[in-house]
């Protein structure tokens, strides 16, 4: 925090903007739930973009000040950001500018004359560009001024729609809505279908917030339906809750119901206010209307009822009330509220009411009730409610429930330490998924909760059918290293399963596997067991395609190169074999690019390597492109160990393999020693119309060297 305060007072433009910049970036990670770690110094970073507003500018100094004071300008700094707007026509710092006078304005009172003037009359501007004018309007929104009003009122009749869309949009607000409804309707009215995303949001408003549960309802009483309209779109505060009274103290179901979803929405009854505060000396008699709804009971207005009751104002005398629901409901919504109710009962009972769990136990059991709407919902309250006390009912869904509620219930077994109380259980149904469980609770594979992870990498999905080689696999998945493990991947490694040893090395080369469990330490054992299953595998065909549900045919050549990619540098043997031998040519490339990668890290190439590379380019029977890029390597290894290889190259019939290796040769080092070799070469080379790509690139070096 010291740096950031000495950065925000440096004499040094740039580096009070990068600090300012630091702020912004700080400040928008908020959005997140973040608290910006500078909001301590919000005065030392207000005054550092006071200073740098008044300074000429900096490539984006200006812009960085106003975006530090679109979040702190205060009051007084209106004149400051009135100054900027007036003397600066047009810049990228301008924008921002608006932002901040809109900032400034709000925390005025009265506002500043000077800047509500100057914004007032661009917005009115008709000469000037539409965006400047849209965040004229922008600056304006927050103030509740009758001349605010005017100039939105005049500009939603702009002839330019954009500027049309956004002062319409400006009038949206429950305050102004009440008073320029019409006119907004009669404005909609004229829109096009497609006038964009600011005319939908406008047309939802305009529609109003009707209700949660009874969109396509209405009360049947017109005195009901009259009071419905004016709780949408009330004249006033008065009304407005009068209207809402009206509904909730009347005997029709649908009535009740929408007042019970207007006091809960956060679109609804609070946003209608002027005050929203005001909603609240209603809640008593809200929460009681929504206990008499369950008890009398007016079925429709359950759903309403339980909704906002909820969690947060369930009472432990609610028990009795959610136990007549749930066993008269066939709607999966109730029952799906009513959980949500038991989870506030059960959590603030000192006593659990036994009644209310073994009734969410029935819930979890019953195959005619929805998963997503009640069951998964169930089960994590449970859990969360009571922890290792849930487990014999928790076990029973993950012994008699569908499969998603095994899934469900074995995850939340998990997290409140039952595998440690109930681990052959879970082991038991977590093994007949098959690494692909019904349902994947938050996310997460409960199968791997249960086992541990990774299943492997290539071979995920594949069961092992053999007894020892699946309780191996197993072992490779659980926490820790100890001679276990390693008897298990040796048991692995060693079997005539292709898959079984694709899992192994998966196991050995992953971070995930070995590594995380053990360290580093943890590979040396099999390391010359892994590296002769490497060589194996890379000299034979595909996998069945079978074995791998994911990558397929290709599962166990991909296994075998990761465990290449990571002992490339310190078994350079192998990689050289793999470099001539390879069965196929995306192993071969694949080889090629450790080549090149151990190149970039070595002082010298290795000889084993260049050898390989060498024979690889000379091979007649391999790819073109693979020879050429093999002399590529050549050319670029590290140190002088290519030379010979290349001369050998040079002796090959193909004029393109010639070619690419003497290119290889014309190093400022070595050229002299071989200048005759590659002129004589070029002269027998295509006349140059005809020669390759390779040969012309030789010949105009040999013009310059």
């Amino acid at each position: 925090m010291n740096e950031f305060a000495a950065r925000l007072a440096s004499d040094d433009v740039d580096v009070v903007r990068e600090a300012l910049d630091d702020f912004q970036a700080a400040q928008a990670d908020t959005r997140w739930g973040v608290e910006n770690r500078y909001q301590a110094l919000a005065d030392e970073v207000r005054r550092a973009a006071r200073n740098l507003l008044g300074r000429p500018p900096s490539g984006r100094s200006h812009a960085s000040a106003l975006t530090a004071l679109w979040h702190l300008a205060e009051a007084e700094d209106a004149d400051l950001i009135a100054a900027f707007l007036e003397d600066v026509p047009d810049s990228e710092a301008r924008d921002m500018a608006y932002l901040a006078a809109g900032t400034a304005l709000a925390r005025g009172e009265p506002p500043n004359p000077r800047l509500l003037a100057l914004l007032t009359a661009v917005a009115l501007d008709e000469s000037r560009d539409v965006q400047d004018r849209r965040n004229a309007v922008g600056a304006l929104d927050d103030l509740d001024l009758p001349e605010v009003e005017d100039v939105l009122v005049r500009l939603s009749e702009s002839p330019e729609r954009a500027l049309q869309l956004c002062a319409a949009g400006c009038l949206t607000t429950p305050r102004r809505l009440r008073v320029h409804r019409e006119h907004l309707s009669r404005l909609v009215a004229s829109w096009p279908e497609d006038a964009g995303w600011e005319a939908r949001e406008i047309r939802r408003t305009l529609t109003g917030f009707h209700s949660t549960y009874w969109t396509d309802t209405e009360p049947a009483d017109p005195a009901l339906r009259k009071a419905h309209d004016e709780l949408r779109f009330p004249d006033g505060d008065e009304e407005c809750l009068r209207a809402f009274t009206t509904l909730l103290r009347s005997d029709d179901p649908v009535a009740v119901g929408i007042a019970l979803d207007h006091y809960e929405s956060l679109e609804g009854l609070r946003h209608v206010l002027a005050d929203a505060d005001r909603a609240e000396a209603f809640l008593p008699e809200v929460l009681a209307r929504a206990r008499e709804v369950l008890r009398r009971p007016m079925s429709p207005a359950e759903v309403s009822a339980l909704n906002l009751i909820g969690a947060r104002h369930a009472e432990p005398g609610d028990a009795g009330l959610l136990l007549d629901v749930l066993a008269r409901t066939d709607s999966d919504a109730v029952r799906g509220k009513a959980v949500w109710v038991a989870y506030g009962v059960l959590d603030e009972t000192e006593v659990r009411d036994d009644r209310l769990v073994a009734a969410l136990g029935e819930l979890i059991l019953d195959p005619s009730v929805g998963f997503y709407d009640v069951q998964e919902t169930a089960i994590r309250i449970l859990a969360d409610s009571l922890g290792a006390d849930a487990d014999e009912i928790l076990l029973r869904a993950v012994r008699e429930g569908e499969p998603k509620v095994q899934a469900q219930a074995v995850y939340y077994l998990v997290r409140t330490g039952g595998l440690a109380r109930h681990r052959a259980v879970l082991e038991e149904v977590a093994d007949g998924w098959g690494d692909r469980p019904p349902h994947r609770p938050s996310g997460e594979n409960p199968a791997e909760l249960v086992f541990g992870k990774p299943h492997s990498v290539h071979w995920i999905g594949h069961r092992l059918a053999d007894p020892d080689l699946h309780r191996a696999h197993n072992r490779l998945r659980a926490p820790g290293v100890d001679e276990s493990y390693h008897e298990a991947l040796r048991l692995l490694l060693e079997s005539a399963d292709e898959a079984a040893v694709g899992i192994a090395l998966d196991h050995w080369w992953s971070p995930d596997g070995a590594v995380k469990r053990g360290g580093e330490e943890a590979r040396v054992p099999e390391r010359a067991l892994v590296l002769d299953r490497v060589r194996e595998a890379l000299r034979q065909p595909p996998a069945p395609a079978r074995l791998s549900p994911d990558y397929g045919a290709e599962a166990k050549h991909l296994t075998a190169l990761s465990v290449l990619d990571v002992v490339a540098a310190e078994e350079p043997s192998l990689l050289a074999e793999v470099v001539v031998t390879a069965a196929a040519d995306r192993v071969r490339e694949r080889a090629l690019d450790l080549v090149q990668a151990v190149f970039d890290d070595a002082q010298e190439a290795d000889l084993r390597l260049v050898e390989a590379l060498g024979a690889l380019a000379c091979d007649a029977s391999v790819s073109m492109s693979a020879r050429l890029r093999a002399l590529e390597l050549l050319d670029t290894s590290p140190g002088t160990n290519a030379v010979e290889a290349l001369v050998r190259a040079t002796r090959c019939p193909e004029v393109e393999i010639q070619a690419a290796a003497a290119w290889g040769l014309m190093w400022e080092e070595i050229i002299d020693d071989h200048r005759a070799l590659i002129e004589e070469l070029s002269a027998g080379w295509p006349a140059a119309e005809d020669a390759p790509r390779e040969v012309t690139r030789v010949r105009e070096m040999l013009e310059v060297m």
